[in-house]
């Protein structure tokens, strides 16, 4: 699995991956940080953990998900990780 983590100008995150790895990137992410609350938008998904909240986009087949805060971003480093082994 190929995944990239790219840093905002905002002081986020974004952790960008392959359309066919989302569900193992979803899974991963439940496994590790437990079930998420869940909230649709009309062009993202919010996925709401403990820890912290993550947003999902999928535009133009290029899917990420993005950390707005710290424990957000930490969250999105150590999923880099785990994921870049596999």
């Amino acid at each position: 699995m190929v995944v990239s983590l790219l840093p905002l100008t905002t002081g986020g995150c974004s952790l960008e991956f392959d359309t066919g790895d989302i569900d193992r990137v979803r899974e991963y992410l439940r496994q590790r940080f437990g079930a998420p609350r869940v909230e649709h938008h009309p062009f993202h998904i919010v996925y709401k953990f403990r820890q912290a909240d993550l947003l999902f986009q999928n535009e133009w087949d290029d899917p990420c998900l993005i950390a707005s805060t710290e424990d957000g971003v930490a969250m999105l480093r150590l999923a880099a990780g785990d994921l870049a082994g596999r």
